[in-house]
């Protein structure tokens, strides 16, 4: 021996230790590229590389360099090569060569065929599959062929999920097929998300639409080892049976233990794709092979092979048996220890298992003893493989000398540490040994849950060190705190969560700021997803709870209380905080409490304390609320559909014989671009990448790229007009399939240059007795686009194949006994139907709310249920579907059995509606206004892929979703949408306008305090301001009625106001809709715009003052001049305007310069300048207007929609000095003066959103893209004459943020009504009130 193992090891963090069975020379001279050793070395070599950063190279690969990481965008923690190495390391040279000469294995491996083929290898436990899998890994790999790979370990519950295999497959095959990268590519590009799709979603996304499209001629391999040991099994082999639909050669060898579950389904999968299979009993070859190489037994040869033909004869074909018996003659050093070692090495695992358990039992030292128990504890229970650092933190020794030795010698041999320095079970079979021992008497079992109980009081340790922050903050974090962050709250709901030592130990948790830290870690490692889980965990622990007959106590009443109301509170943060929260993981301790309801949990323990420095006032609402943003479609849009597009939301409006497709952002909800199809649309349809929308029109169908606004085809609609019922986008030949009420199935691909529909079938429907056939009331392509759906009245749903056309099924509905007819069955009126995306249903409702669901080979309905819907619509997933009906409610089903999860009920009928891409939430449209509603039924279910104990790869689909739902119906009132909104100059008031016609009195601090006006004709209020002095508010409404109120304090009293009529105009409404109002500093007048005409009212007299709008004023924005109140200014796009406030006349005009127009390089006498449009002034809308009488300066924002769609603006500042008059000047001047404007730096205009005001103090206030309230100074203005330098030389400051807005704040419309009033305080609507958030530190 060259070294002992204690002399060998340095004790550095991470170190890894391997004995190799060679001399000084044979450490590093190997025999061949097949010596073991030279297996072990090349692989640890392979896995350090891997890991190792160039030093001053940039560390970025191709993919990252175009945008897309692999491993993030799919999800994948870690590469399946430490898996690899782990069983590749205890191959023996000379072991499994019978594989390659195996018939079956050489036919699969030499498949010529453009076809899949599937090999399965199935034998006993501990036979030696899994090193039959890495063997057949390396020759494939060593021939230069494409090779991807899969272990399944049970011991980590991430590699038991179908979706993680698939996600690790289709990370291998970006890396290794530059066309599946490249496509793999355009998907993160159309922004579809899959970090919480499930398997069906991501087979569907990542192969079924790119990997079977692709044009692969050549094998690729495909290895999945450990199939038995898979949540799902059965699920794992069904999903290979939808190989028959490619014909790219995949070759997949799945190893697995011959289950009844794993063997009926192979039979089904061999029907589908050529299939073979192989037994393996433990070859006694290799069997013989690995003794001969590894036993190192002195003596003659004889006496060895005595020994050995012992072994082989009781190996039973055995692998692990062997090699723990190996182990045990090695350390014999006499024939006489050899003889007692065979005698008690009985043949069979349980037997071996028994005397390692004795071992561990019996150590002489107490302490040893509990520490080795405490070691197989972790390994056993732990959620993952730990690495030695996290279990020895976990251990919580402080003195432990060497975790390594430890493990060796207290555990008997249940426990090994791999190469990649992971602690794992010897083998599955060992854990299960130690896992269930009531089978009949065991001397050492791990008792489940006491043992998830010291795992849980452990994490919760780690979470609650007083040191901890302080640690995170030094980058020097416990190691076991990773594990505690996402696993604490599993072993809580694993073990005895209703004890009451285990609640308290909870409660405290939840109840002290220690809580508030794991939400800041979890942000902090971007696993936001742990908290949506441990709500779900929470939630479980809370059932179990109400299930005691302790509900009277105290105890479990306050323990109910805080669980439940942090599981609520947990899936509201992520979903309204969640992006910015994980950008700012820190803003969980003072910025977001305060901006929680006043009735959660999160508030009340965290929020009230942060009043002093972060204050919101004027929402009444003190819970959660569902609905997380409206969009307001403006009185005379009609809106008919919603869909989910990726990451973008269109609705579609129809206004006359005129279509808008508005286009929002699904992250924030703003509206990104506007597509117009210029005649009136019955339907829109877009792909599964979400990158194409296609609108079919009276006259044309419109294919659109929603990133450009583009129309990249039209095709004219047949002669006679069908209406259409159901459109589909085929991806596989970029063809659009449309289904019409005459029957016909028409289509057209992208790829050719045809103008015109061709016909791929035409529908004969035949009646049948007591029936009667006419146009089909609805219909529905078949996600492949090879079936069609028809409903209609009194005839059957029936199903049939296109090509050719052949009728597949009918629907017939069995009477109840409470049906009132002779008939034997009834037909329905179905009005709505829809296929499910994966399995083939059909999904049906009546015109009287009937659901039900239908196999199409089937003759009745599998399940129904009354749901009163009107519409109906099915996530992509598949696992949800959800009507809608004419009084405003909402039900949600699970698509197994139809059990109803969740309900809401808000007012006015639905119109349409869809669920999100990834199921999460659930888009209606209501006529002129939509909403976007997220559950925490919803958000819990979509997270649910990882974790089987809520996965539906492990249990039933049905128990899975119901054990999450929640059947309470949540009520929403009608909210009045607010239109205008304006702030008292001076004083804490504010004044709103809604669409209903109502104006109301707030202030800050308070809310609501009265109602100024209400419009008997329910006039929407379109615009509002106040007067200088903050005494006077007026107020127009739609049918162009002015009103002015007086405000004044009503008495002494400090929070009492009055409010006093001063008097009504009206403007007449063919003169334009007023669109501003604006008072004379002075307050004693106020002047009034339209498209066509300027007013100025006396506010004394009440005389009016008209003059006709100039030509090419209509889209002039105007304020008071803010140092001669005598004047007002009117800004354009190119111009700014000076009129008198006595009788409105022009006096002066200003040209901004440079002209704007021009595609000018220095457009400002400074370089910051943001980049030109260069487009023309019609395409331009004048925004926000503003200055003040403390600021020097005027902002001016130009807005319009770029290249792409998305809108763009220019933010031009002037000095007010600039803008003079010349003293004593009365008469018109008809000369145009340059107006010098600088525009604001592209790193500060880049990040605005909403420029809101300027403040004397603190400069330019704005809200960001992230929904920051941030400052900016202004530079002091370069003189004119100075075309050089650079923004850092102009003296501006740097963005100053402050706090951020929830989520589901300054959606749709909503930000562009907010402002802030003098004091820094900001107004902004929400959901029918104002919210006014104080800011101390804006403030100062």
């Amino acid at each position: 021996m060259v070294l002992e193992k204690d002399s060998s090891i340095l004790g550095y963090p991470g170190e890894i230790s391997k004995p190799l069975d060679a001399d000084h020379h044979g450490v590093c001279k190997y025999e061949s590229p097949n010596d073991s050793r030279y297996i072990t070395i090349r692989n640890v070599l392979k896995s350090l590389v891997g890991k190792a950063k160039p030093k001053g190279e940039p560390q970025t690969s191709m993919s990252q360099a175009l945008g897309v990481k692999f491993e993030e965008y799919l999800s994948v923690p870690e590469s399946p090569d430490g898996d690899y190495n782990f069983f590749r390391d205890r191959w023996t040279y000379g072991t499994c060569n019978w594989i390659l000469s195996h018939e079956a294995f050489r036919g699969w491996l030499e498949d010529v065929h453009l076809r899949p083929r599937v090999l399965w290898i199935h034998g006993n436990a501990a036979s030696g599959k899994s090193i039959i899998s890495s063997f057949v890994i390396d020759h494939l790999v060593q021939n230069g062929l494409p090779c991807h790979y899969f272990f399944i370990r049970f011991m980590d519950r991430k590699k038991r999920a179908l979706s993680m295999i698939l996600r690790s497959l289709a990370c291998q095959l970006a890396h290794s097929t530059p066309a599946y990268a490249d496509r793999l590519r355009l998907l993160e590009a159309a922004a579809t998300d899959l970090r919480t799709a499930d398997f069906r979603n991501i087979w569907q996304w990542l192969y079924k639409q790119i990997l079977f499209q692709l044009d692969i001629q050549y094998p690729l391999y495909w290895i999945i080892d450990g199939v038995d040991e898979a949540d799902s099994p059965s699920a794992v082999i069904k999903l290979l049976s939808e190989l028959n639909s490619t014909v790219i050669p995949l070759r997949v060898l799945i190893v697995s233990r011959k289950t009844h579950e794993i063997s009926s389904a192979c039979q089904k999968l061999g029907k589908q794709v050529r299939m073979d299979t192989i037994r393996t009993e433990g070859n006694r070859d290799d069997i013989r092979s690995y003794i001969d190489r590894e036993m190192d037994v002195a003596g003659e040869d004889s006496y060895r092979e005595e020994v050995a033909v012992q072994l082989l004869e009781r190996a039973r074909g055995n692998f692990l048996w062997v090699h723990l018996a190996v182990q045990k003659i090695n350390n014999c050093y006499t024939k006489a220890a050899v003889e007692d070692a065979l005698k008690d090495l009985s043949p069979g695992m349980e037997a071996l298992y028994d005397r390692m358990a004795v071992f561990v039992q019996t150590q002489s030292i107490p302490n040893d003893r509990r520490l080795g128990q405490s070691i197989l504890g972790w390994v056993t229970c732990a959620q993952r493989l730990l690495s030695v650092e996290e279990l020895s933190d976990a251990l919580g020794n402080d003195g432990l000398l060497e975790i390594h030795r430890t493990i060796g010698d207290l555990c008997g041999g249940f426990v090994v540490v791999d190469k990649e320095g992971k602690v794992a079970m010897i083998h599955e079979t060992a854990r299960e040994y130690l896992m269930h021992g009531g089978d009949r008497d065991r001397l050492l079992i791990i008792d489940r849950k006491s043992t998830n109980d010291k795992l849980f009081n452990r994490c919760i340790q780690r979470l609650t060190d007083p040191k901890l922050r302080s640690q995170i903050n030094r980058n020097q974090q416990p190691a076991l705190l990773d594990y505690a962050t996402s696993a604490w709250f599993i072993h809580f709901s694993l073990g005895t969560a209703t004890h009451p030592d285990i609640l308290d130990t909870v409660e405290k948790f939840l109840r002290g700021p220690h809580v508030l830290t794991w939400i800041h870690i979890a942000a902090r490692r971007k696993e936001l997803r742990a908290l949506v889980v441990a709500s779900r965990y929470l939630t479980d622990v809370v059932l179990k709870l109400r299930k005691l007959n302790e509900r009277e106590s105290l105890a479990h009443r306050r323990a109910i209380a805080v669980i439940e109301g942090w599981a609520t509170d947990l899936v509201k943060i992520v979903g309204k905080f969640g992006n910015t929260l994980i950008q700012n993981p820190d803003s969980i301790y003072r910025l977001i409490p305060p901006f929680c309801p006043p009735d959660s949990v999160i508030y009340l323990q965290f929020g009230r304390k942060e009043s002093k420095a972060l204050h919101v006032s004027g929402i009444t609402s003190s819970t959660w609320d569902d609905c997380l943003a409206r969009f307001s479609l403006g009185q005379e849009v009609m809106a008919s559909a919603v869909l989910a597009a990726g990451n973008r939301i269109v609705i579609l409006t129809n206004n006359r014989n005129l279509s808008h497709i508005i286009i929002y952002k699904s992250a924030t909800f703003e509206e990104q671009g506007r597509i117009t199809h210029p005649e009136r649309v019955s339907s829109i349809q877009v792909n599964k990448l979400g990158n194409l929308l296609v609108s079919y029109g009276y006259i044309t169908t419109r294919v659109w790229d929603m990133a450009t606004g583009d129309c990249i085809k039209t095709v004219k609609n047949p002669a006679k007009r069908p209406r259409p019922q159901t459109l589909l986008f085929v991806e596989t030949d970029n063809t659009i399939i449309v289904g019409s009420e005459d029957r016909c199935v028409r289509s057209f691909s992208l790829n050719d240059d045809s103008a015109e529909y061709d016909m791929k079938a035409r529908i004969d429907e035949q009646s049948l007795e007591g029936t009667m056939v006419n146009f089909p009331t609805c219909s529905a392509l078949s996600p492949d686009g090879n079936m069609v759906a028809f409903g209609y009245r009194g005839h059957p749903v029936t199903v049939w194949e296109l090509e050719p056309p052949m009728l597949l099924g009918q629907c017939n509905m069995t009477l109840g006994a409470t049906d009132m007819t002779i008939q034997e069955n009834t037909w329905g009126e179905v009005f709505r139907i829809t296929w499910h995306p994966f399995n083939g249903e059909v999904f049906c409702l009546t015109q009287v709310g009937l659901l039900f669901k239908w196999d199409p080979y089937e003759e009745e309905p599998t399940a129904t249920v009354h749901t009163g819907g009107d519409h109906l619509t099915v996530s992509r997933n598949g696992s949800l579907a959800a009507t809608g009906d004419g009084v405003g409610t909402i039900k949600v089903y699970a698509t197994p059995d139809l059990s109803l999860l969740y309900q809401l009920s808000s007012p006015n009928p639905v119109l349409h509606l869809s669920f999100s891409t990834d199921s999460r939430r659930l888009y209606d449209i209501r006529g002129a206004y939509g909403n976007v509603w997220e559950p925490n039924t919803l958000v819990r279910l979509a997270d649910s892929s990882d974790f089987p104990d809520h996965n539906s790869d492990a249990l039933s689909e049905t128990e899975s979703l119901t054990k999450l739902s929640c059947h309470t119906e949540h009520h929403f009132t009608r909210v009045d949408n607010i239109i205008v909104l304006s702030g008292q100059p001076v004083g804490p008031l504010y004044c709103y306008g809604t669409e209903d016609g109502l104006a109301v009195l707030g202030e800050v601090g308070r809310g609501k305090v009265c109602e100024l006006e209400r419009s008997t004709s329910y006039m929407s209020i379109e615009q509002a301001a106040w007067s200088e002095d903050g005494n006077l508010v007026a107020f127009t409404d739609l049918s162009g009625r002015l009103s002015i109120k007086r405000i004044a304090k009503a008495g002494q009293a400090r929070d009492t106001w009055q409010v006093n009529h001063e008097f009504d105009l009206v403007i007449p409404p063919h003169q334009g809709h007023i669109s501003q109002l604006v008072f004379q500093p002075t307050g004693h007048q106020l002047f009034a715009s339209t498209t066509t005409m300027l007013y100025s009212v006396d506010l004394k007299s009440h005389d009016l003052v008209t003059a006709t709008v100039p030509i090419g004023m209509s889209k002039v924005k105007w304020i008071s001049h803010p140092t001669l109140p005598d004047y007002l200014l009117g800004f354009g796009n190119t111009k700014a305007h000076v009129f008198t406030w006595a009788d409105l006349r022009e006096v002066k005009t200003y040209t901004y310069w440079p002209t704007r127009l021009e595609n000018s390089a220095t457009i400002s006498p400074i370089q910051t300048l943001q980049s030109h449009f260069g487009r023309k002034g019609d395409d331009e809308t004048v925004g926000r207007l503003f200055s003040n009488a403390d600021s020097p300066h005027i902002l001016l924002e130009i807005s319009h929609f770029g290249t792409s769609s998305q809108l763009e603006s220019q933010y031009l500042v002037f000095k007010v000095a600039d803008i003079h008059l010349d003293p004593g000047s009365d008469a018109t001047n008809t000369s145009s003066n340059e107006l010098p404007y600088t525009l604001l730096p592209a790193d500060v205009a880049s990040r605005i959103r909403e420029p809101l005001a300027f403040l004397s103090h603190r400069g330019l206030v704005f809200l960001d893209v992230d929904r920051w309230i941030c400052t900016w100074r202004l530079p002091s203005l370069v003189p004119r004459g100075r075309t050089g330098g650079k923004g850092s030389e102009t003296g501006g400051g740097e963005i100053e943020k402050y706090y951020f807005l929830p989520g589901d704040w300054v959606t749709a419309n909503e930000g562009h009504l907010s402002a802030i009033m003098p004091d820094g305080t900001l107004l902004c609507p929400q959901n029918g009130e104002v919210a006014a958030v104080q800011c101390a530190k804006l403030r100062k």
